[in-house]
């Protein structure tokens, strides 16, 4: 008699880290350091530019921002990556120049968004 094997149920939830990524979202973590770097290299960012990062997830990307650029105004949709961010750059060089905020950048954003 074969055994049928039985499939778990498809799951939109990734953990990482303790903190559970929702694909369906758009929610994926940039874990490769070449990549990351290759991408803030490839942008150009000078030392004087402030920065807007839509979707900023846990800070992998952001770290590098903030260590190129000025300033990084990180736009999240999930209040749980914003704690997040917060928590990992608390008490350190960087937290001045971060400033997070919940949103949803695709319906609330202002088109007249002035920079600090």
């Amino acid at each position: 008699m074969r055994k049928e094997k039985t499939k778990a149920p498809p799951t939109e939830c990734h953990y990482q880290g303790g903190i559970s990524f929702h694909k369906s979202n758009g929610q994926h973590i940039l874990k490769n350091p070449m990549l990351v770097d290759s991408i803030v290299q490839k942008s150009g960012i000078k030392s004087t530019d402030i920065i807007l990062e839509i979707g900023p997830g846990t800070g992998n990307l952001t770290k590098k921002l903030l260590e190129a650029g000025k300033s990084v105004i990180a736009v999240e949709l999930d209040s749980r990556m914003v704690l997040e961010l917060q928590r990992r750059f608390q008490g350190t060089p960087f937290s001045n120049k971060l400033k997070g905020f919940h949103s949803k950048p695709l319906r609330t954003w202002n088109p007249c968004f002035i920079l600090p």
